[in-house]
C-alpha cells in the first residue's frame, strides 16, 4: 500500500507537540459534538509478508500530522492489515490513535474496504475510548479522503 492508496487506515498518528496549546486550537467535544481535523502522511512503512505482491497481512504502520483550522494539534499513529487483496477489491482492518499536544488521546479501529483501481475514498471507524479529556470517549470517526494527496479530512462524532 502506498501512502494515497491506504485503505481506512489512513490519517491516524499524532506526535506530542508543545504542552498546553491544543486545548485552546483543539476544544475537547462534548457529548453529540464534532471535532473537525484535518490529517497528513508525514511517514509509514510497508510491510510485505507471505506471498511477494499485495495480500493477506500485508501491514502498513503510518504517522500522521493532525491540525484543527490549520493549527497543528498534535499527531495520529496506527497501522492497517490486509485481509483481502484482489484486482477489484481490497478490504484491511485498522487502528489508530489520535494524541493531542496536552496528551489526551482518542482510540479508533475499522476497516476499510475500497476498489484497487480507484483508491480509497472514505471511511467510518469506532471510536473505542480515550484519555485525559476524552476519557470514556465513543462515537463515530469519519474520514473522508483528499484526491492526489496524502490528506485526510476528518469529523471525529462523539456521543
Amino acid at each position: 500500500m502506498t501512502p494515497t492508496r491506504r485503505t481506512a487506515v489512513a490519517a491516524v498518528a499524532l506526535a506530542a507537540v508543545g504542552a498546553g496549546t491544543a486545548l485552546a486550537l483543539a476544544p475537547a467535544a462534548g457529548a453529540d459534538e464534532d471535532l473537525r481535523l484535518t490529517t497528513t502522511a508525514t511517514a509509514s512503512t510497508d510491510l510485505d509478508l507471505g506471498v511477494p505482491g499485495p495480500g493477506p497481512g500485508d501491514t502498513q504502520v503510518f504517522l500522521d500530522e493532525v491540525r484543527r483550522d490549520g493549527r497543528l494539534v498534535g499527531g495520529m499513529t496506527g497501522s492497517c492489515t490486509v485481509a483481502l487483496s484482489t484486482e477489484e477489491r481490497l478490504v484491511a482492518a485498522c487502528t489508530a490513535t489520535l494524541l493531542f499536544d496536552d496528551g489526551s488521546s482518542i482510540a479508533t479501529q475499522g476497516a476499510g474496504d475500497e476498489d484497487p483501481q480507484v483508491g480509497p475514498t472514505e471511511f467510518r471507524w469506532a471510536v473505542t475510548g480515550g484519555t485525559g479529556r476524552y476519557a470514556g470517549a465513543e462515537g463515530e470517526f469519519v474520514g473522508t479522503f483528499v484526491p492526489g494527496t496524502d490528506t485526510v479530512e476528518v469529523v471525529v462524532r462523539l456521543r
